[in-house]
């Protein structure tokens, strides 16, 4: 369930500011609102969702201040997340990342949400070339805020080129080119954030059990499964 609605926010169809009733969640998912609220509980903790007393769940906003800081966290961690995984890289590490990018390469590009997986699967796997723990798990964080602040403030029909950046990016890693790889991925990063219209964005009415169906989520038989939670 929690990644049912994580894809629904990263594929802008939950947008920010959006109110997450609990009904309409338990018949989405086919579940009690007993769980609903241990669900919304849990990603409010991770600042995707924000729970506000008498009023309900919402998926979380960010100011254009918090979009920012969230970009130049993310260049400060990736700068360092490069750096040390270049201080300790060897030969396996090389092809994990090669293995990475070529799968990133081959995906289709009609699939969204994996498309979307995969490429925050590369900043993540950088962080994990560091072995630093810690790093991997703010690393994983970010991956999923910036995944609202894009919900949020990138226009409709705004192309993803991630796919494109990340390859120069690993050329550079598996060149032990810190720099390089270090200007590469700032570079990224900065394009990323220039397709954001940091101006706001407008609140609509949705109807959550349409969204979560399409997306292939049904609600629970009773004595059966479920797709998606």
């Amino acid at each position: 369930m929690v990644q049912g609605i994580l894809k629904a926010i990263s594929l802008k169809r939950l947008r920010p500011g959006m109110k997450l009733g609990e009904i309409e969640l338990a018949s989405a998912f086919g579940t009690n609102r007993t769980h609903i609220r241990q669900v919304l509980s849990h990603l409010g903790s991770r600042d995707l969702v924000t729970l506000i007393p008498n009023r309900g769940a919402f998926v979380s906003q960010c100011s254009v201040d918090e979009a920012r800081a969230i970009f130049e966290t993310r260049k400060i961690l990736e700068r360092a997340a490069i750096s040390a995984a270049l201080d300790r890289f060897t030969p396996e590490m090389g092809r994990n990342l090669s293995r990475l990018v070529a799968l990133e390469k081959a995906h289709g590009h009609n699939d969204r949400w994996d498309g979307l997986d995969l490429s925050a699967s590369f900043h993540v796997e950088i962080a994990r070339l560091s072995g630093n723990p810690v790093l991997v798990k703010f690393m994983e964080e970010l991956a999923l805020r910036t995944s609202l602040v894009i919900a949020q403030y990138e226009p409709p029909g705004a192309e993803d080129h991630c796919p494109d950046a990340h390859p120069d990016i690993a050329e550079r890693i598996l060149a032990r080119d810190k720099a390089g790889a270090v200007a590469a991925m700032e570079r990224h990063l900065t394009e990323m954030q220039a397709r954001l219209r940091l101006d706001g964005g407008e609140e609509s009415e949705a109807d959550i059990a349409a969204i979560f169906q399409d997306l292939g989520i049904v609600p629970k038989a009773k004595g059966g499964t479920r797709r998606g939670a």
